[in-house]
């Protein structure tokens, strides 16, 4: 398999983990003890603050609009989408602590775990080895004239 091919199932495969990963938290909420369904309960129902409203905007903006865009610049080695993917990853670090608690069921934190692996070897393969040569390609052909 050519690192090119590894790079682009790496990339196919975080996103199938991560998708797996939230059907599995939405249709097993079930599983978890009912106390902690209780309260979950009870948060849901709490008015969302003017943080929370931000990170959920940004979050559906990045998830429905900026991510794909991101994996298919991925998927073509363009420059930006490499840049784009990294500071849709760096800018959610800073709302981590406002959203609070974060409950999973095993099996959803076993995906996303997974998911979260594979998103660093991704970010490993875009700047080191052969991976990151096809992105600095794009730059040159786009220097050149070629299509960007």
């Amino acid at each position: 398999m050519s690192t090119t091919s590894l790079f682009r199932f790496v990339l196919i495969a975080g996103l199938i983990f991560t998708i797996i990963g939230i059907v599995a938290g939405i249709s097993l909420s079930d599983t978890l003890p009912a106390l902690l369904q209780e309260y979950l309960a009870q948060m849901e129902s709490k008015d969302i603050s003017s943080g929370g409203a931000i990170f959920v905007l940004l979050a559906m903006l990045a998830v429905f609009l900026l991510l794909p865009i991101s994996t298919i610049g991925l998927w073509k080695f363009k420059s930006w989408a490499r840049t784009l993917y990294v500071v849709i990853t760096v800018a959610f670090i800073p709302f981590y602590p406002i959203v609070g608690p974060v409950v999973m069921n095993g099996w959803e934190a076993m995906f996303s775990d997974i998911a979260l692996i594979l998103e660093g070897v991704l970010l490993a393969m875009m700047f080191t080895g052969e991976v990151s040569q096809n992105f600095s390609s794009s730059i040159i052909n786009a220097e050149r004239g070629g299509s960007f």
